[in-house]
């Protein structure tokens, strides 16, 4: 350990304390000599045991800012009652297995009765807190500030009883964009039950400004492995971090030598430097100390100044003379600017080395040039000029070397008309910034210019006064916003169309607010409903328009379209002379990040339509009676054939004619019945043809009642409509299966059964007739029909387009028919 570390931890009182109760574990020799308490007596107290009434004082209210890292003073006493004012810094660890608190008390009792002020008055705090300058933050496993040092509101800003308890403060102090990787970083540690890291990221102060800040984490477990609190220390690296790529770039291209010292190694030299020595860069990164560059007279100044950067002596010069040995043993004098600072979390010293053998003074001149301009030009990506009283330019960055597309001494003389576009300044005008910059008034405008390719291209420009050399002149920041200006350009195209759009819309369109007030509608709406804008703009629109019984419908309409959907609506709507218009109503919600703000109401007048839709209806109604009355008045007329036919069947006397009679009067009672059916069923293009095939087939069972046989008719019927064009046909076919079932299947049984099975599948329609009779004899052949009721079967197969065929079922007969349906 360093003797001044090691000294400094004899020096000071030091407790190891509950991490929850602050009770004793543990002290060293300087507490038991500071409090005059022995260890035993120590290990049955805790810290509050020490003080007054567990009282806590404040530090001075008139302490400088430069104190405000200082946390608080606890008032306690020694074991013969003097009073002590003691400072505690402490940090969390494990003490046997459980978290603890490593506590340092530093004794601030003369600062405090003295009164002092002075950040120099206190030695033992500034010891340690020079070697330890961090924000020191402790949050417990949800997230919750459970300490909050001085130095933490001083970086974020936050009190610490602003803090203390605050659920997922954490969300408040990462930005945005970084959240999600801070809580992941947390969570694949404690995955991994790691018990520290660091990382850098963004955080933001509560005034709002965003810092970059490197956060150095240990995590405390309990005895069960689980998480019981984070301690983090942090740092404020925003300069260091912005300052990192620039010291790269610039030390590359420097004309002055650029070195990065740690632990008395180079880690780093520019090329510049190995020039000045005369050594290859890797020659001297890892393998030289800055001693072995130096001259023996020298290197005691080297080594006790790089010690003193380390150590943080203020009285240390930043900036010394040092003679070097060159590679080829030349003694040369060398100017070095050192510093320290914090490379990959340790310390380091960063400097610049000139040689100034020859002109000390041309080096100064250089270095002042380099301040000046590497840092305003090479830092800023926009084109900046610095231009004399005239306008002529003086200097342009590398900004306007890209903007432009010209080497950058083009530049240099020349005034602001050779990169103007013609036509487009107006340089008059330009003269006038220019003066108004000099006197002192910020100019801001937008130009035109012209660049080498001879594209044209819009510029925000902005000018103010500035000194070049000790003399006046004007400082120029130029931004290229071509892709603000198309966007802009595009957006009042847009607008335009879109207004064109709207006034020119043959359809009715008002404009609404979110309170349903008018905004605007266009000329269609004037036309239609009577109303120009101007007369009834910030009135409610369905106030205005809306018939009183639709209003409660219009209101639901609103709501939902509000919500964030579309909604459609036919209704009735007034007009400004009293006359009502039908209209198709379409609500379109206008959102904006995922809120409505405005609708569009649009209403197409559908006055012709609707009134000819009832001379449809009333066509169609007057249709639609006239063929239920023809429908009715077919199956009266084939009521009367049935009636002829069974008349003349009763007055003939040839057994013969009277079953020809009976079978035709049976054909012709199918047909009626399907007439019946179509004037009684409200669609009198189609009937179910499972009602009408129940009746029928009570029909012919009620009139084959005579049979000597008693027949059992089941039936396994899908729900299927037919048009008339398929129904009469099958109908029939129906009729004669069944009819010839009756008659010839069972000549010598007294019981029988017939099966029907009319089944659809898709647009197919399957029908099958099965009894279990004798049989159909061989002869009967669909192809070569010779009876008149096979020949009808046959034909009317034909005329469904359906396959037919008669099948032996062993026992009983088969028939079976498919046809599909008509569309």
């Amino acid at each position: 350990m360093d003797r001044d570390y090691a000294s400094f931890f004899d020096d000071q009182p030091i407790f190891i304390l509950d991490h929850k109760s602050l009770a004793i574990l543990d002290i060293n020799k300087a507490a038991k000599e500071c409090y005059g308490y022995s260890r035993e007596e120590f290990l049955s107290m805790d810290v509050y045991d020490l003080g007054d009434k567990k009282k806590r004082v404040e530090l001075i209210d008139e302490l400088s800012d430069e104190t405000k890292s200082v946390d608080k003073i606890w008032i306690q006493h020694t074991k013969d009652g003097d009073t002590l004012y003691v400072q505690f810094t402490y940090h969390t660890f494990y003490h046997k297995g459980r978290p603890a608190k490593i506590a340092i008390a530093h004794d601030v009792s003369e600062l405090v009765q003295e009164n002092e002020v002075r950040r120099t008055a206190f030695p033992k705090f500034i010891t340690h807190e020079s070697n330890y300058p961090l924000a020191r933050i402790e949050w417990d496993a949800d997230n919750k500030i459970k300490d909050w040092s001085e130095k933490a509101e001083e970086l974020f800003g936050w009190r610490e009883d602003e803090v203390i308890g605050w659920d997922n403060f954490v969300d408040e102090l990462i930005v945005d964009e970084e959240i999600d990787q801070a809580k992941s970083n947390l969570q694949k540690a404690i995955a991994n039950q790691k018990t520290h890291y660091s990382v850098e990221g963004k955080s933001v102060t509560k005034s709002g400004e965003t810092i970059f800040c490197e956060w150095h984490n240990s995590l405390i477990y309990d005895e069960n492995g689980d998480l019981h609190s984070v301690y983090s220390l942090v740092s404020d690296i925003t300069e260091r971090k912005e300052s990192q790529d620039l010291f790269r770039k610039l030390s590359e291209k420097s004309l002055v030598g650029v070195f990065l010292i740690q632990d008395g190694k180079f880690k780093y030299v520019n090329p510049r430097f190995a020039e000045i020595f005369g050594y290859e860069q890797q020659e001297i990164i890892e393998e030289f100390h800055p001693r072995d560059l130096t001259h023996p007279d020298d290197r005691a100044l080297i080594i006790a100044n790089m010690r003193d950067r380390l150590n943080g002596n203020p009285e240390a010069e930043e900036e010394y003379e040092v003679k070097g040995v060159t590679k080829g043993g030349r003694v040369i004098v060398t100017s070095i600017y050192g510093s320290k600072t914090m490379y990959q979390g340790k310390p380091a010293i960063v400097g610049t080395l000139v040689d100034i053998t020859k002109d000390k003074e041309i080096f100064r001149k250089y270095r002042s040039s380099v301040e000046t301009f590497q840092n305003l030009f090479d830092s800023i990506s926009d084109a900046v000029y610095i231009q004399d009283s005239k306008g002529r330019f003086l200097e342009a960055n590398c900004g306007a070397v890209e903007m432009y597309g010209y080497d950058q001494s083009y530049f240099i003389g020349k005034k602001p008309q050779v990169l103007a576009a013609p036509g487009k300044v107006d340089m008059d005008k330009m003269k006038t910034h220019i003066q108004k910059a000099l006197d002192e008034k910020t100019e801001s405008f937008e130009w035109w210019g012209k660049r080498k390719n001879g594209e044209v291209f819009p510029q925000e420009v902005v000018i103010s006064k500035g000194s070049y050399f000790g003399e006046d002149a004007v400082i120029t920041i130029a931004r290229d916003i071509s892709e603000r200006f198309e966007a802009e350009e595009k957006l009042r195209k847009n607008e335009e169309m879109f207004r064109q759009l709207f006034q020119n819309s043959p359809i009715s369109i008002a404009l609404l607010d979110k309170r349903q007030e008018i905004r605007q509608v266009n000329a269609a709406f004037s036309e239609t409903f009577g109303y120009g804008t101007d007369e009834i703009k910030g009135l409610n629109i369905d106030q205005l328009i809306v018939p009183e019984h639709e209003k409660k419908e219009a209101l639901e309409i609103s709501n939902t379209i509000f919500e964030g959907k579309p909604a459609f609506h036919s209704g009735k709507r007034l007009c400004k002379d009293g006359s009502y218009v039908d209209v198709l109503i379409y609500g379109v919600p206008v959102i904006v990040n995922d809120k409505t703000v405005a609708i569009f109401g649009i209403y197409v007048d559908i006055s012709e339509r609707k009134q000819a839709e009832e001379k449809v209806k009333k066509s169609l109604k007057e249709k639609e009676v006239l063929l239920a009355e023809i429908h009715h008045r077919v199956k009266n007329n084939l009521a009367v054939i049935t009636g002829l036919l069974e008349l003349q069947a009763f007055n003939t006397s040839s057994q013969e004619a009277k079953d020809v009679l009976e079978i035709s009067q049976m054909r012709v009672n199918s047909i009626a019945l399907i007439h019946e059916k179509l004037y009684q069923n409200k669609n009198l293009s189609e009937i179910g043809f499972k009602q009408y095939l129940e009746e029928l087939t009570d029909v012919i069972l009620s009139s084959m009642s005579t049979s000597k046989t008693e027949i059992d008719v089941c039936m396994n019927v899908d729900s299927v409509n037919l048009t008339v064009n398929q129904a009469i046909p099958c109908g029939l076919i129906l009729n004669e299966i069944i009819t010839n079932t009756f008659k010839h299947a069972y000549p010598e049984k007294e019981k029988g059964k017939i099966e029907i099975n009319l089944n659809r599948r898709g647009d197919d329609v399957y029908l099958s007739i099965l009894d279990d009779g004798i049989g159909i004899p061989e002869e009967v052949n669909l192809e070569k029909p010779k009876s008149l009721g096979i020949k009808l079967i046959r034909t009317l197969s034909k005329q469904l387009d359906a396959e037919a065929e008669f099948s032996n079922e062993k026992p009983g007969t088969k028939f079976a028919l498919q046809f599909t349906l008509e569309s």
